[in-house]
């Protein structure tokens, strides 16, 4: 946790030297100019990185988009790599669903496609665990919709009670 608030003091100290007040006509060769520089002056191998891992959700379009007439099945995001990082995880939604884009250096994360078979995993385990809970509050709401109505009609018969027990796995 220290370390991720110290990249982020560090990316707002580089947002503040970047200046905003100048027309972005030239910016994307600009910086594709710095960006080769910074890489071909060594200064990168010098510098730590800010940090080693970004995560980021993307939200993407709710509805079915096209192709040349084809409707496009997924929408999978690709990340820019960038020096020092390890691993790029971008989550971004397309038309219901959540798709998972994996970028990792292979010196660094040489078995990314086991990552991604265990954020499948954890994935189905998260969606069950929904599903669970979701079935548990059908059956209390089930179960407290006749209590209620009894309540409307007054007390009940005095020796007879109901306990309902919801119990959640972790």
């Amino acid at each position: 946790m220290q370390g991720t608030g110290r990249s982020g003091r560090g990316t707002g100290n580089i947002k503040a030297a970047i200046p905003t007040d100048f027309p972005s006509l030239g910016v994307p060769w600009l910086m594709s100019g710095f960006a080769s520089l910074y890489g071909r002056s060594g200064l990168a191998n010098r510098m730590p990185p800010l940090a080693n891992v970004a995560i980021s959700n993307v939200p993407g379009p709710q509805v079915p988009l096209y192709f040349a007439g084809a409707r496009v099945a997924a929408y999978y995001p690709v990340s820019i790599p960038t020096h020092g990082i390890a691993l790029n995880m971008t989550v971004q939604s397309y038309n219901g669903a959540l798709e998972v884009g994996l970028t990792a250096c292979r010196r660094a994360m040489p078995d990314v496609a086991d990552l991604a078979d265990y954020v499948v995993d954890e994935h189905r385990q998260m969606l069950a665990l929904v599903k669970s809970r979701e079935t548990a509050v059908a059956v209390v709401t089930a179960a407290m919709a006749p209590a209620a109505s009894r309540r409307a009609r007054g007390p009940a018969p005095k020796g007879k009670s109901a306990v309902i027990k919801v119990q959640a796995s972790h």
